[in-house]
């Protein structure tokens, strides 16, 4: 994935379902130069896309909250300022079956190692996010209460991007 407006980096991301390696993940993950996200949490493609751009925008602006742009990916996609919490709600779980692997590189085309996650690998595309989103977790970490009725997934996806972009201005 390449962001017209920031041509000096690439982003490569990747799907993985049936992982069984996540315990493990977890517990590297400080030390990968990645960014591990459980599946269950991001409804589209718009969704993850929105936070990676935020994220490099605040890189851009010398305006990073995190030690990397890894973990400031997590960051922006959730609703508070509380990087612990990040980790918490959308990082990787002991327990995660789906996995969506991040990695930013500036001036450079660096692969994804596949052999880090023992999963099946499937397409990055909306159709297989919205097959695992969790609709109720990812309600309840927005705070997205009955005033938003609809269940639909690109109405979701258009409210949790407006979230992202919003958050600290």
């Amino acid at each position: 994935m390449i962001l017209p407006q920031f041509p000096d980096y690439e982003i490569n991301v990747s799907l993985y379902e049936n992982v069984q390696n996540a315990a493990d993940i977890q517990s590297r993950v400080a030390e990968l130069p990645y960014a591990f996200i459980d599946a269950n949490m991001i409804c589209s493609v718009e969704q993850l896309t929105a936070a990676i751009y935020r994220t490099l925008m605040e890189s851009t602006y010398n305006r990073l909250r995190t030690k990397t742009l890894h973990s400031e990916v997590l960051l922006a996609l959730s609703p508070t300022s509380n990087i612990g919490e990040a980790f918490k709600k959308f990082g990787v779980k002991s327990t995660s079956e789906r996995l969506i692997v991040v990695q930013i590189n500036e001036n450079g085309s660096q692969k994804i190692d596949d052999s880090l996650v023992q999963g099946d690998s499937v397409e990055f595309k909306d159709e297989n996010l919205q097959s695992y989103c969790d609709v109720d977790a990812i309600r309840k970490v927005y705070k997205l209460d009955k005033s938003f009725q609809s269940n639909n997934t690109s109405d979701l996806s258009r409210a949790l991007v407006d979230a992202i972009q919003l958050r600290g201005l």
